[in-house]
């Protein structure tokens, strides 16, 4: 299928196609991901992809003239299919956003979706903002942060630490002094278990996770095929932190990590002491990262730059310990949803909106401001 005609560079019109991945296309996702415009993300990597069939999820893999489209495609009751693109599409400016976006949006009609979910990684803007609202795109919740730190990760080890900030170096000198140790270690069952009794006990009824089944499935499946690797750290033989970081391509993320608490009831405090065992942790999945190839780390989630600096905002805490490391935060452009079907794409936008209004959680109405 075609559509959307664009001139090139000499003038000739020239139509977008968009079809369904083939095979030799398949075995070699990843890096047609990580040739995207954009560089690729974590997100879009087919591991990570075909893990999420256990939360009812279909991948559907697509091509956009030479743009890789990594599309989770879910069943919404009563109104139907529904693609998503985490992270994605995988392109830099909102001109070739919207002419990517409308393609899909015709052909997942004619496939019987009724919506399409993208969340690019473009940097935000609010004339572009502005332009994808007229245009009659609409601003839902995303899958990706929308607000985040990019680290350099390119150089000798020690171009990167003179990049950080002074607070991160001295905290990562201090956990080498006192004997913090950073392993990469087996995501064996035991291992995962450790790693997920320190998310929940961090949780604590704050903030979702998901089953034990589901972490361990996927961190076992990323690291099998390389694209993931789980850390704990130890301060006199007992493990006091742990963390799991995937990558696909050049592009390295911080997925999660947890560390122990001051005690039960107090998940809101972690019970490390002045060790700079977060700090360590954190470099260790930077170096890590360089090993594999990767250029870019992202830490995954911090308030606005906006923000940044407000104590009330529900990641100020995370977010002042990320910005140890790089000064700038990224804010991105958000996610939209582009309706297939109008009238079925409304309902659920309705519903949705009616649902985080009733959660009166300040941070996902944030997503919609």
């Amino acid at each position: 299928m075609v559509v959307d005609a664009v001139a090139d560079d000499l003038g000739v019109v020239r139509k977008a196609e968009v079809r369904l991945a083939q095979a030799h296309e398949l075995a070699r996702w990843d890096e047609l991901v990580a040739a995207n415009p954009d560089g690729g993300s974590v997100w879009r990597g087919r591991e990570y992809s075909e893990h999420e069939r256990v939360l009812g999820f279909t991948p559907v893999y697509l091509m956009v003239d030479d743009i890789a489209c990594t599309v989770l495609e879910r069943r919404i009751p009563l109104l139907g299919r529904l693609w998503h693109l985490p992270a994605g599409p995988g392109v830099l400016d909102v001109t070739t956003l919207m002419r990517v976006s409308d393609a899909l949006a015709e052909f997942a009609a004619e496939q019987g979706v009724f919506t399409v979910r993208i969340e690019p990684l473009i940097r935000d803007d609010a004339a572009e903002r502005e332009r994808l609202l007229a245009a009659g795109y609409r601003r839902v919740p995303g899958w990706a942060p929308s607000h985040t730190i990019v680290v350099d990760i390119t150089g000798s080890e020690d171009d990167v630490l003179a990049r950080f900030g002074q607070r991160a170096r001295r905290w990562i000198r201090k956990a080498a002094r006192v004997g913090v140790v950073v392993e990469r270690v087996e995501a064996t069952d035991e291992n995962c278990r450790i790693l997920y009794d320190l998310l929940t006990a961090t949780a604590d009824g704050r903030f979702p996770i998901r089953t034990f089944e589901h972490v361990r499935s996927l961190y076992q499946r990323l690291q099998a095929s390389g694209n993931g690797q789980l850390f704990l750290a130890r301060l006199d033989g007992k493990v006091v932190a742990g963390a799991y970081a995937m990558l696909v391509g050049d592009n390295a993320l911080y997925l999660t990590g947890a560390s122990v608490r001051k005690g039960p009831g107090r998940s809101e405090e972690n019970g490390l002491g002045a060790h700079g065992v977060g700090h360590a942790v954190q470099w260790e999945l930077m170096r890590w990262a360089r090993e594999h190839g990767a250029v870019r780390y992202d830490m995954c989630g911090t308030p606005p730059s906006w923000e940044a600096d407000d104590p009330a905002h529900p990641l100020h805490g995370v977010g002042q310990f990320k910005l140890s490391f790089d000064k700038t935060i990224v804010d991105y452009i958000g996610a939209y949803d582009v309706p297939a079907r109008r009238i079925r794409a409304n309902l659920l936008y309705g519903y949705e909106r009616m649902l985080i209004a009733a959660a009166e959680r300040p941070l996902f109405r944030r997503f919609l401001t």
